[in-house]
């Protein structure tokens, strides 16, 4: 048999044993928790890093939407003027066209009656406005009731 010091050792020897054991498995445990913190650290990392990417894209993606309502609020704008400008144009254009037409139409009317008064006198009369008149400075009425007088 073993001799009580034998036994002892032997104890000593296996609890020294199962000592290590239970610390070579809490130094493993140990591991394994670090290893698993830095993995739940490791991945709420990505995951930040993964939101702040994400952010940072949405709003790229709205800056860039808002610059292109900007852009395309300008143009339409741009447009709106430059058809007002056009209609404005266009409206004088034809405001002038009818008064040239209105003044055509009374020069002809004019040339009209100047012709019937040289009918009436036989003679071309020259109104005031024309150089006619003589030397009295006439308006065209007094110059045309004076020639009307010479008809008569």
């Amino acid at each position: 048999m073993s001799k009580p010091d034998d036994v002892t050792k032997e104890v000593i020897d296996q609890t020294a044993a199962d000592k290590a054991v239970a610390d070579k498995a809490a130094a493993d445990q140990a591991a394994t928790d670090k290893a698993a913190a830095d993995k739940a650290a490791a991945d709420q990392a990505a995951a930040d890093k993964a939101a702040a990417d994400k952010a940072v894209a949405d709003k790229a993606a709205m800056d860039q939407a808002a610059a292109d309502q900007a852009a395309a609020d300008k143009a339409a704008a741009d447009k709106a003027a430059a058809d007002k400008v056009v209609a404005d144009l266009t409206t004088e254009r034809d405001t002038l066209k009818t008064e040239r037409e209105t003044l055509k139409t009374e020069r002809d009317a004019l040339k009209a009656e100047v012709d019937r008064l040289e009918k009436l006198t036989g003679k071309a009369a020259k109104p005031p406005a024309a150089g006619g008149g003589g030397d009295k400075k006439l308006t065209a009425d007094e110059w045309l009731a004076e020639e009307l007088k010479k008809v008569k």
